[in-house]
């Protein structure tokens, strides 16, 4: 028989790729698809048309409401608190998402739609709930704005220094705790956590002044330097 002529084999697939995408290529593509449009969501603001755009020196900021000149001012501040961490890079590039909290904003927190901002992780994208731009202060919470956006950014430039995977592994403490020791700015504003502890005494809030208090015992008290302690296991 003719080499040409003799019948081919499919090699056969690994049964999970059977299981998993039962339709072969056609199905890998149907399957890919809905992972592809949530992580355009996730990682490109554009992709949600927001109607307000504009790059404040290497800061690019999508909002739902008109982008105010004062704004400005808010990311000089916050480049202010975070020139106070050897973590610090000038002209760090992040793009800020400044949302109603509407839609959009629930689309992109992805079950994290109660908190105040947060950190899309192997990204430069910070998100941000309600926020009053002119007044500075997020509506979700007592903390300012500009430290809203420099609490975020400590976490991207912890993330490039040391890593996406050691700083997910971080205990909270170090992780939330260093950010607010940067900021100078609790999460719920001065003289709330009597408060909250007597009302909710096991209030997640309440981690992020006990590791506060536990990195500025560690680096103002014991000595410690900034790359000692989010490096140690």
């Amino acid at each position: 028989m003719n080499r040409d002529s003799e019948p081919q084999t499919k090699r056969s697939r690994p049964i999970i790729w059977r299981i998993l995408f039962p339709g072969g290529r056609r199905g890998v593509g149907f399957a890919l698809a809905p992972l592809a449009v949530s992580l355009t969501v996730l990682f490109a603001p554009a992709a949600l048309a927001f109607p307000h755009y504009a790059e404040i020196g290497t800061t690019k900021v999508y909002s739902t409401e008109p982008i105010l000149p004062v704004l400005e001012q808010q990311i000089a501040r916050a480049d202010r608190l975070l020139a106070q961490s050897p973590l610090y890079e000038p002209g760090l590039r992040r793009t800020l998402v400044l949302t109603d909290g509407g839609w959009r904003w629930r689309l992109m927190a992805l079950g994290h739609s109660d908190t105040v901002a947060l950190r899309r992780p192997f990204s430069s994208v910070l998100l941000f709930n309600r926020s009053d731009v002119a007044a500075d202060m997020m509506l979700t919470g007592s903390r300012s704005l500009s430290g809203t956006i420099a609490h975020e950014s400590v976490h991207l430039l912890t993330a490039r220094r040391f890593g996406e995977l050691r700083l997910a592994r971080m205990p909270q403490w170090k992780r939330e705790g260093y950010a607010d020791y940067v900021v100078q700015e609790p999460s719920n504003g001065a003289g709330e956590e009597q408060k909250i502890r007597a009302r909710w005494p096991d209030a997640p809030v309440l981690k992020y002044f006990e590791g506060r208090r536990r990195v500025a015992k560690a680096l103002d008290e014991e000595g410690q330097t900034v790359e000692q302690l989010l490096r140690s296991d």
